[in-house]
């Protein structure tokens, strides 16, 4: 007898398949974030969130209790200055994606001012008010080109696309500081596309999660930085106090009164299974040079309790550097008292003077 052969099944025909050719966006785009992996990433200084943690740890009606352990004495988002650079970040953020692709967290808006500079700083002057200008070592190149255009055509009226930065102190008395970080210019010749097509002058694309913090009386969108594998390895190679500095969240106050869901607020009383988290909102808000604020204009999206992936710095690390940094203007105001002149130790507070012993006359002997 002979052995069948068993019969090879064949493939459906592909006549009644739909094949869509996926036309590539005109905008470009922040690739989509990458899951972490499902290795513990549970090491020191180092929180890969896919939940929101709550930021404020005392309520923010009592500005004297606003201050907490995480920012003793110096502020609480600390911006770089105006100088012409700032340290390198790995893997940045890039250009906005319009409202109906991936969530991420993000801030940034068009402004137009006068840019001038003071020496190696500078500034942007909108209406009676300066703000400090300044950029990071990944675009560099958009201030040296801003500069150059300023330098061609002599209008330092310009057209700048910009991150926003606060600075927020602790106590919530003295009012929070905003600057702007260069993220590029839009010369005369630039089409209404690419962030123009979804942004007018002093609008701002805001992404974050909508809580109150310790040090500000205004609800906050807080901005986190977005997770990806690149920014994981940098984070566990660098020292301790680069990578709290690169994974602080920038807190931008926002006027919102008709919000689809009120801002998180922490409350000590409850427990931590009760407290609720914030929401992650996108929003288009503009900007209000008079009270330096960002008002809201329009939701880009649905608010949402499962945030993107994100990196916080742990609170045991970021409690570490700021005792360092406490530590060390300590010691720089130590060292910058007046030396005495016969370099004695001073007498400690309280002690008096002796008097000095009177000179013995010897008689002189016969």
């Amino acid at each position: 007898m002979k052995k069948k052969r068993p019969q090879q099944k064949q493939t459906p025909p592909t006549k009644e398949l739909n094949i869509l050719a996926v036309k590539r966006s005109p905008l470009p785009v922040e690739p989509p974030q990458e899951q972490p992996a499902e290795e513990s990433m549970e090491k020191p200084g180092l929180d890969a969130v896919s939940a929101p943690e709550p930021v404020a740890q005392t309520p923010v009606d009592n500005p004297a209790h606003a201050s907490s352990a995480e920012s003793p004495s110096f502020p609480v988002s600390e911006a770089s200055t105006s100088s012409p650079e700032s340290e390198r970040e790995p893997v940045p953020d890039s250009n906005p994606s319009s409202p109906a692709e991936g969530a991420f967290f993000q801030a940034i808006g068009i402004i137009q001012g006068d840019v001038t500079s003071d020496g190696d700083k500078t500034f942007v002057t909108m209406g009676e008010k300066s703000y400090g200008l300044y950029y990071a070592s990944t675009h560099k190149k958009a201030y040296e080109a801003l500069k150059k255009e300023i330098g061609n055509t002599g209008i330092t009226q310009q057209k700048l696309i910009v991150y926003p930065r606060i600075t927020h102190y602790p106590g919530g008395k003295q009012p929070y500081r905003l600057q702007f970080q260069l993220v590029g210019f839009l010369s005369q010749e630039t089409s209404g596309e690419g962030l123009q097509s979804i942004l007018e002058e002093l609008e701002f694309k805001i992404c974050g999660l909508w809580q109150f913090i310790p040090v500000c009386r205004v609800p906050c969108i807080s901005v986190f930085k977005n997770f990806n594998k690149g920014r994981l390895e940098f984070i566990k190679s660098a020292p301790l106090d680069k990578k709290v500095n690169f994974m602080k969240a920038s807190h931008i106050p926002v006027v919102w009164r008709d919000a689809p869901v009120p801002p998180f607020r922490f409350n000590p009383k409850l427990e931590s299974e009760t407290q609720g988290k914030a929401s992650f909102v996108q929003i288009k808000a503009r900007f209000n040079s008079a009270s330096d604020n960002f008002e809201f204009v329009e939701l880009l999206g649905i608010p949402t309790d499962s945030p993107p992936n994100y990196l916080k710095a742990g609170k045991k690390d970021k409690l570490s550097v700021a005792k360092t940094k406490l530590a060390a203007n300590k010691a720089r105001k130590r060292s910058s008292l007046p030396v005495p002149d016969n370099n004695a130790v001073p007498n400690p507070p309280g002690a008096t003077d002796k008097p000095k012993p009177k000179p013995k006359v010897v008689a002189a002997q016969e």
